[in-house]
């Protein structure tokens, strides 16, 4: 495709929806950056997998993310599990979005270089510079056994047994290359890769625009500390060309002389003593790559606002939106919240509890990672965001669901070291034991966040958390009508604890008998008015 239908097919597909395809094993790829600063622990705040996993933030990911190259998907991904909790990551995030933005010109122009790097999910760029892996011995077995080839065979010109030596070596070396070949026949893809950065890098310099420039201005020295690399090309296997006929000579010369393992080892072992040269120019590709894509999505979305992030730590923490929607929903019921301390959502089932506690998290989220909210208009605190949601059984460890929901509620509490406001996002606190113990437990595990500083959305069927945290929860519900028969909801979030049921009305529009019903009804008023259980009616 030409350098114009390039750009063509760049500039259409602006501000569209995406259109990727996942493989099953893609996503965890995509991580591998996030895996890197995880483990090396370079945030301040990361959103961990449980809360990642209750929020579905992979599909917010996907609705996000145009798949332009690998930086650009890992930064992408990275960004939504970090969101910032200083101004100034904020504020550096939000220049290089405002810059895609606002110049256009430029912005296509990246586009295009970004293009020609292109997207290698297989290559993976941390895993390979593993310091024990580059120890440098290998590239001195590889040049020993090449020069041994050489001489021996220089030597057979004069000294006839030597030629059998030379063929015993040039065995040896055919071995070599062949077992070591399989073992790294997929970091050629990693090696390539992070050549193509450099070069990607390079092109971007070239053209000497002053945003971009003011950008990358610390990376730029990067690729001058790896110019002799970068002037090696690329890597080839000869394995993987060895049905090129037209080339057998070459191919045959080149795994003899194990001359593709030479250079294999050279540029890794160069790579990694610039492993964190490298990651600056992954990180760079990838801000300007994320940027591009954040900015798509704001141009094709038109419910979204800028957020008021407040970072000084100075106020009680708070957070107030005016029209908050889900984004993956495609006809939202917008709702709003305005709260400086913690709420508890009583309501029916399917009313809309969980849908929109996700959604007060999944904005607080995008809020202080990419800086948009799908809200009309969104003001809150810096949050370290948690929630505890969708867990399961822990069949490996043998935990049951109850010991996995307690310690997913003791983290939050163990998170609220009164440096950083913390906004824990629950559905049906303890819903793995009995009642009596679920009501007592979820009191006093709630009060405690309460009393730790976390700002709490906390849903629940137990009313009666209502009266047991009033003073230190504001009370909101969502509720039902029935009306001839069938069972409606507006989804709209409204003040006060829930006075309806609808657990037991479901009974009577799924066909059961009206004596059943009657009796569930009976037995439900009894009990919220004496607090104790009838006995079963013969």
């Amino acid at each position: 495709m030409g350098k114009r239908k390039i750009l063509k097919k760049l500039e259409d597909s602006f501000g569209r929806a995406p259109d990727v395809h996942y493989f099953a094993e893609d996503l965890g790829r995509i991580a591998a950056y996030f895996d890197y600063r995880r483990v090396n622990r370079l945030d301040d705040f990361l959103i961990d997998d449980i809360t990642w996993n209750d929020l579905d933030m992979d599909a917010v990911f996907k609705l996000l993310n145009p798949g332009l190259t690998t930086c650009g998907e890992q930064y992408l991904y990275y960004m939504l599990r970090s969101p910032a909790v200083r101004k100034a990551d904020y504020d550096d995030r939000r220049q290089i979005i405002r810059a895609m933005e606002q110049n256009p010109g430029l912005r296509l122009k990246l586009q295009y270089i970004l293009y020609t790097l292109g997207r290698s999910r297989v290559a993976d760029i941390g895993r390979i510079f593993d310091a024990q892996e580059n120890d440098g011995e290998k590239i001195k077995i590889y040049v020993s056994l090449s020069l041994l080839l050489i001489l021996s065979l220089a030597a057979a010109i004069f000294i006839r047994p030597a030629l059998f030596i030379a063929l015993i070596l040039a065995a040896v070396n055919l071995v070599t290359q062949s077992r070591a070949m399989s073992r790294i026949k997929n970091d050629f893809a990693t090696l390539n890769y992070s050549l193509s950065m450099l070069h990607t890098l390079r092109k971007i310099r070239k053209l000497k625009d002053p945003v971009i420039d003011a950008v990358c201005s610390d990376t730029y020295p990067c690729i001058d500390k790896l110019r002799p690399v970068m002037r090696l090309g690329f890597l080839g296997s000869a394995a993987s060309a060895s049905d090129n006929p037209a080339a057998g000579m070459a191919i045959l010369v080149i795994k003899l002389f194990l001359l593709d393992l030479i250079v294999y080892e050279y540029v890794r072992a160069r790579l990694w003593r610039h492993h964190g040269d490298l990651f600056k120019v992954h990180e760079q590709l990838g801000k300007m790559d994320a940027a591009i894509a954040i900015a798509s999505f704001k141009k094709r979305t038109g419910f979204y606002s800028e957020p008021e992030l407040d970072f000084s730590g100075d106020r009680p923490a708070f957070i107030v939106s005016e029209g908050m929607a889900h984004p993956m929903l495609h006809a939202p019921v917008p709702n709003d919240i305005s709260t400086h301390q913690s709420v508890l959502i009583t309501g029916s089932n399917a009313s809309g509890k969980s849908t929109y506690i996700k959604t007060v998290a999944v904005n607080a989220i995008l809020a202080q990672s990419i800086g948009v909210c799908a809200a009309k208009s969104y003001r809150a605190s810096a949050f370290r965001i948690y929630t505890s949601m969708a867990l399961k059984d822990n069949l490996a460890a043998g935990e049951s669901y109850y010991i996995v929901e307690t310690k997913s509620l003791k983290r939050v509490l163990d998170a609220a070291d009164g440096q950083l406001p913390v906004l824990a996002v629950i559905d049906e606190v303890l819903r793995g034991t009995n009642t009596v113990e679920r009501i007592a437990a979820s009191a006093e595990i709630l009060a405690a966040m309460h009393d730790k500083g976390v700002v709490c959305i906390a849903a629940t069927h137990d009313v009666e958390l209502c009266g047991l945290l009033a003073g230190k929860y504001a009370l909101f519900h969502f509720d039902e009508k029935i009306t001839d028969g069938k069972m409606t909801f507006d989804y709209t979030v409204k003040p006060g604890p829930a006075e309806t049921r609808n657990a037991i009305d479901l009974l009577g529009l799924m066909g059961f008998e009206d004596r059943i019903v009657d009796n569930a009804h009976r037995r439900a008023d009894q009990y919220m008015s004496t607090g104790v259980w009838s006995a079963a009616e013969n």
